[in-house]
C-alpha cells in the first residue's frame, strides 16, 4: 500500500523500521523456516517465465478482439471513425486512495458529456489501486460511488499491531489485518466480482500487480479471468487473495501466500505498470490492420491517477538515524513515481510513432500546494481521507485538471516540467 507516499503513516514506517533493528540483535531467534529445494525453485522460474509469456500473448489476443468488437460497433452505426481504446492506470499510495476515488466520483459527475469517465478497455492498479481498480472496471456510476464510501470509512480498527511483542522475528508482520481483509471480503462480493467477469467476457481487462516474493518477480494478476474462474466454481477466495496480496504492505502487512509462493505489495517493484509493452501494442494494431483492411488506426488514451503527491514535501530533515531514514523513504517513494510516470510518457511517445497515430496520455496528482490536515501516526485517518476524496472530486470533475506536461525526473534538483529551451535567450560564446 506504499504508506510512505506522505507524511502521513510516518509513525508506521518509524515501527517499521524499529522492528528491523529490534530484529537484528534478535538474530538468535528465527521465523520457522519455508522449505524448498533449489531445483524446484529453479522449476518454478522457468514455468512463471514461460506463464508470463502465455499471459502476454493471452492480453494480446484480448487487447485485438476489444479492437474488433469496438470496431463492428462503429460499422453497426455507420461510424467510419477509429476505435477508441482507453486505458485507466491507478498507483499506489496508501490512504491517498481517497483521492483516486474522489477523481472518477468528480469525473463520473463532470458536467463536461465530452470530458465524462469513459467505459475502460483495460485497468491496471498496484496496491491501493489494485483495491479500487474492481470498481473501476464497472460501466456504473453506483461502484465509483461505493469504492469512495469504502475508503472514507476506514479507520484504525482494519489493521491493529500485534501487541507489544510485535517486532519479534516469527510474527508474520507488524499489524494484525484480519480486520481489513474481512472488509475487503465483503465489499468485493459477487456483485462487484460479476462485474469484473461481466467486463472480461466484452474482452476488457483487469489487471492488478503484486511481487513474487520467492522469484523476486513482479507479478501481473488477471483478475478478470480469476472473476470468470470464481463465477463458474462459486469460490472467491483466489480473487480475493491476488487482489490483497498486491496491498499487503511488506513487514507492517502479512505477505498472501498463494500455491506456496508468497506475495506482497506490488508497490515494492512498480507504482503503476501499463500491462502493454510496446511490441505486443505494435504487434495487435498491426494485426488489426490485417483483419480489418480499410479500418481506421485506433486512437489509444492512457489515464493515469497518481494517489499522492509526485513531488516530495520540503521539510528540514532531523539528523538522527530514525529522521534519515523515514525522509529517505519518502524521497524514494516520490521519485519512484515520477520516475515511473516519466517512463509511461516515454512509452506512449514512442508507441504513437509506432503505430503512426499520437496516443494521448494525460494525469493527475495531488497538487503540490494544497494544504492537508496530515497525522504523523494514524495509518488510516479518515478526515484526512475525506479530504482527498473531496480535493479530488473537485480536481476529477475539471477537464483542465488533467495534465500532459511531461515530467523530469531526470533533472538532479529538480521536479521541474519540461518546456521549450529558450535558445535565442542565451547569451554564451558558441562552441568553436
Amino acid at each position: 500500500m506504499n504508506f510512505s507516499d506522505s507524511r502521513t503513516g510516518f509513525r508506521s514506517v518509524y515501527l517499521v523500521l524499529m522492528a528491523a533493528a529490534m530484529l537484528w540483535t534478535a538474530s538468535a531467534c528465527s521465523a520457522p523456516r519455508r522449505s524448498m529445494s533449489e531445483q524446484e525453485l529453479q522449476s518454478r522460474l522457468a514455468a512463471d517465465q514461460q506463464r508470463s509469456i502465455e499471459q502476454s500473448e493471452r492480453l494480446a489476443w484480448t487487447f485485438l478482439r476489444r479492437l474488433e468488437t469496438i470496431h463492428q460497433a462503429n460499422l453497426s452505426m455507420g461510424l467510419d471513425v477509429p476505435p477508441e481504446i482507453n486505458v485507466l492506470l491507478l498507483s499506489s499510495g496508501g490512504q491517498y486512495g481517497a483521492f483516486g476515488t474522489g477523481v472518477l466520483h468528480g469525473w463520473s459527475d463532470s458536467r463536461s458529456a465530452e470530458f465524462r469517465r469513459p467505459v475502460f478497455d483495460i485497468v491496471t492498479g498496484v496496491s491501493t489501486g489494485a483495491l479500487i481498480a474492481p470498481f473501476a472496471i464497472s460501466e456504473e456510476d453506483d461502484s465509483i460511488r461505493r469504492v469512495g464510501d469504502l475508503f472514507q470509512q476506514a479507520d484504525d480498527s482494519l489493521a491493529r499491531i500485534r501487541g507489544v511483542l510485535f517486532f519479534l522475528p516469527w510474527r508474520s508482520s507488524i499489524f494484525d489485518t484480519r480486520v481489513l481483509r474481512d472488509r475487503v471480503q465483503s465489499e468485493i462480493d459477487i456483485d462487484v466480482i460479476e462485474q469484473v467477469a461481466a467486463a472480461h467476457d466484452e474482452h476488457r481487462m483487469l489487471l492488478v500487480g503484486a511481487v513474487n516474493l520467492d522469484l523476486g518477480r513482479f507479478h501481473i494478476w488477471d483478475m478478470g479471468a480469476l472473476a470468470s474462474l470464481a463465477r463458474e466454481t462459486g469460490n472467491r477466495s483466489l480473487f480475493h487473495d491476488a487482489l490483497i496480496s498486491s496491498s499487503s504492505i511488506p513487514g507492517a502487512f502479512p505477505p498472501i501466500e498463494i500455491d506456496r509462493v508468497l506475495y506482497t505489495d506490488g508497490a515494492v517493484a512498480l507504482p503503476t505498470f501499463l500491462g502493454l509493452d510496446r511490441q505486443m501494442v505494435g504487434q495487435v494494431i498491426q494485426a488489426f490492420r490485417d483483419r480489418n483492411p480499410g479500418a481506421q488506426t485506433p486512437h489509444l488514451r492512457i489515464w493515469m491517477i497518481v494517489n499522492g503527491h509526485i513531488n516530495p514535501i520540503p521539510q528540514l530533515a532531523g539528523q538522527g538515524w530514525a529522521s534519515v531514514a523515514m525522509r529517505s523513504t519518502q524521497v524514494i517513494s516520490r521519485y519512484s513515481i515520477r520516475t515511473n510516470l516519466r517512463l509511461m510518457q516515454i512509452a506512449a511517445e514512442l508507441i504513437g510513432d509506432d503505430i503512426g497515430r499520437p496516443v494521448d496520455f494525460r494525469y493527475i496528482a495531488v497538487p503540490f500546494d494544497v494544504e492537508l490536515p496530515e497525522s504523523a501516526s494514524r495509518l488510516f485517518d479518515q478526515h484526512l481521507m475525506f479530504e482527498l476524496h473531496r480535493l479530488g472530486y473537485r480536481l476529477g470533475s475539471d477537464p483542465d485538471a488533467w495534465q500532459t506536461q511531461a515530467i523530469a525526473p531526470d533533472f538532479p534538483g529538480t521536479s521541474a516540467i519540461r518546456r521549450e529551451i529558450p535558445f535565442e535567450t542565451f547569451d554564451a560564446p558558441a562552441f568553436p
